[in-house]
């Protein structure tokens, strides 16, 4: 992690970066008086580690950033969106994945109405539309009578000087907040002792930001927000309670909303750590796609063509991105082809078998199936999918197969392994699965057609070159189709007896 001094619209504000600024970024806008010391460091890192690029802040007047005597910032909710948008222009970014927590979550949610070119997406925490319910918002819930209470009465100042004192201050304000989640108490006051030490100004961070203006409203201009947006929000929040998640997921099209059951209006503890970073990178992974591109530029880049495979299932289980080829139905070119066939007292081998819907049919045809894929995840999913299934789902790799597998058997169906695999083995995955295929047997290979030669996987499409170099080892083609839509090579080949 970088920390660094940003000069940006008129004001000097601290700033700390995790991951590589090459992978898609992620703002982190913290709320009222909160310093980027809120956003742990292990919270930052574990979304760095989903391939990330991750920016926490102090805004102003909170942690080393500018600070105005208290009592009197000279800005507002306006100036701290604007800033947002400074940080991106200053990291060359042209746009962010925009999360937001309580104040955070309001200037998000002006950053999508006013700067929606800037905004990749967004993850809104334990915020509201509209502010807290009441007379001017009578259609959502009123903060908790404790919370009021505390509003209205509100604990004396302390010694701003007393680290001490100010720890106890700032620990006692945070409790009548939280839910019935467990806090770790230990951890919150070496949280606040942190902030009081970093601070430049403690007491005008603790004040400011509770009296500036928040600019015109735009709860009306929510449904004009295009950004894929995420609603995060406590089930026990006192001062915006659960019904202000349901008018943002109402009101923004196209929401999603999870409950964080227990949680109050407070960061995300630790505990349900599991539920939000994982939300967040499903959310901002563009798809299983876009990710299994992220991690197989950097598998590559150590020199692991298929280590990227694994990491991919990996995230699917742990709901960091969509799962990745879960395909319910064989594939209908591999439908269309074998109507007819009949595979009984015969073997066959399906390759890179994912989840298993391909491998079923050919078993449902009669042929005695063995189903490998080189990932350990997806073995584990497709046993638990079909626990009574007759195919024998096994662990392997490709450029490493069991002995006995050589020449072994009598239909081999190959679909999009060889595609997800770069250029760089094209020539020695095509070979390997040519090698499968025993004496009189048959292989099947379904690929993409390659239309741009400059195309940068995964997948890396065939061309028609590399689609007939499966003839390949005594194999000879009885025919090879291109399908136009969608766009396919559907090739038969056969090994003589």
């Amino acid at each position: 992690m970088v920390e660094k001094l940003v000069h940006v619209n008129g004001v000097d504000l601290c700033v700390e970066t995790f991951g590589d600024p090459a992978e898609p970024a992620i703002l982190l806008i913290g709320g009222a008086t909160s310093s980027m010391d809120w956003w742990e460091d292990e919270f930052c890192e574990r979304l760095a580690a989903g391939l990330r690029f991750v920016l926490r802040y102090d805004s102003r007047d909170t942690g080393r950033s500018t600070s105005y005597p208290a009592g009197a910032p000279p800005y507002s909710q306006l100036d701290l969106t604007a800033d947002a948008v400074g940080l991106l222009d200053a990291f060359g970014l042209a746009e962010a994945h925009v999360v937001g927590i309580s104040m955070g979550g309001g200037i998000g949610q002006r950053l999508g109405v006013e700067f929606p070119d800037r905004v990749s997406s967004l993850t809104l925490i334990s915020t509201s539309p509209g502010g807290p319910g009441g007379p001017a918002n009578p259609d959502l819930p009123p903060m908790s009578e404790r919370i009021q209470a505390l509003f209205a009465e509100p604990a004396p100042d302390p010694d701003w000087s007393d680290r001490a004192a100010m720890t106890d201050h700032m620990v006692a304000g945070y409790r009548p907040f939280a839910g019935s989640c467990p806090v770790d108490q230990e951890r919150e006051r070496e949280l606040a002792g942190r902030i009081f030490d970093r601070t430049t100004d403690i007491a005008a961070s603790m004040t400011n930001h509770w009296i500036i203006e928040g600019g015109d409203p735009i709860r009306h201009r929510l449904g004009d927000v295009t950004a894929p947006t995420l609603v995060l929000h406590g089930t026990e929040d006192p001062l915006f309670p659960f019904g202000h998640a349901e008018a943002l997921a109402r009101e923004i099209p196209g929401s999603d909303l999870v409950a964080l059951a227990g949680v109050g209006h407070q960061m995300p503890p630790r505990q349900v750590w599991d539920v939000v970073v994982p939300a967040i990178l499903r959310h901002t992974s563009g798809g299983w796609e876009r990710q299994a591109d992220r991690l197989a530029a950097q598998s590559l880049a150590t020199g692991s063509p298929t280590g990227w495979f694994e990491r991919l299932y990996q995230a699917g289980v742990a709901g960091e991105t969509t799962m990745p080829w879960d395909r319910r139905a064989p594939h209908p070119l591999l439908t269309e082809w074998a109507h007819g066939l009949r595979g009984e007292g015969r073997s066959a081998l399906v390759v890179g078998c994912g989840f298993g819907a391909d491998a079923e049919f050919v078993a449902g045809l009669g042929f005695e199936t063995v189903a490998f894929d080189i990932s350990d995840t997806a073995v584990r999913l497709v046993r638990a999918r079909f626990p009574e299934s007759p195919v024998e789902y096994l662990r392997a790799d490709l450029f490493e197969p069991p002995a006995g597998w050589q020449a072994a058997f009598d239909l081999v169906v190959e679909i999009f392994t060889v595609q997800a695999l770069p250029d760089s083995v094209r020539d020695k995955a095509t070979a390997a699965v040519a090698n499968l295929v025993g004496p009189g047997g048959t292989l099947l290979a379904i690929e993409a057609v390659r239309e741009d030669p400059a195309v940068q996987g995964p997948p890396w499409p065939l061309t028609r070159r590399e689609i007939e170099s499966f003839a390949t080892g005594g194999l000879t083609p009885v025919r090879v189709e291109e399908i136009a839509d969608p766009h396919r090579w559907r090739a038969e080949f056969r090994r003589p007896r």
